[in-house]
């Protein structure tokens, strides 16, 4: 077996043993104190809020994953640190907004003219995200044979990486409900 591939298969592993072990003990929260149950009005079937070790550990199978779909050659690898670089940041950027987001649901609600600033901020920080992909991934591209281009989407799109905005089903925030699920419409 490819070591790439061995490391991808670890890390999975390794993601489910941690996920069987969340669901006996409660995790460590970021401190290291031990995290409160999980309230009873969560629901049945509800999972446990990721911790930022959760995150890290997913961001890795993930960039590992796709990493082993594409079969990169020796010259390949060398352009695909700047792009995984910009993977990281953007799950690093995504991880700060769900806290954020967490934060603002105890705080008091802003009126229209915040809401329309904190909007537009986040729609200029992801503007930001994806140029800066963009710009690590274009030599990147440029090396990629014709299999491996019609790989690399499926593969971005299966590990959301670069899915902004995206509920796990594809779905947008913006349903029949308004923004963000009917939370905090405009």
């Amino acid at each position: 077996m490819k070591p790439l591939q061995t490391i991808a298969g670890a890390a999975l592993l390794a993601l489910a043993a941690s996920a069987a072990q969340a669901q006996t003990a409660p995790a460590p929260a970021d401190g290291g104190q031990p995290r409160a149950a999980a309230p009873a009005d969560r629901g049945p079937g509800r999972r446990p809020p990721l911790t930022a070790a959760d995150r890290e550990a997913f961001t890795d199978a993930r960039i590992a994953g796709i990493q082993a779909g594409l079969k990169l050659t020796p010259e390949q690898r060398n352009l695909w640190s700047p792009v995984e670089a910009a993977l990281r940041a953007q799950a690093a950027a995504r991880a700060e907004r769900m806290a954020a987001r967490e934060a603002d649901r105890t705080a008091e609600r802003p009126d229209l003219m915040q809401r329309l600033d904190q909007r537009a901020a986040r729609v200029k920080e992801r503007a930001e995200g994806l140029q800066g992909l963009a710009s690590a991934m274009r030599p990147f591209w440029a090396s990629l044979d014709e299999a491996q281009k019609r790989r690399l989407p499926l593969l971005l799109r299966t590990a959301r990486v670069a899915g902004e905005g995206r509920h796990a089903h594809g779905r947008h925030h913006h349903g029949r409900h308004g923004i963000d699920g009917g939370r905090r419409p405009l």
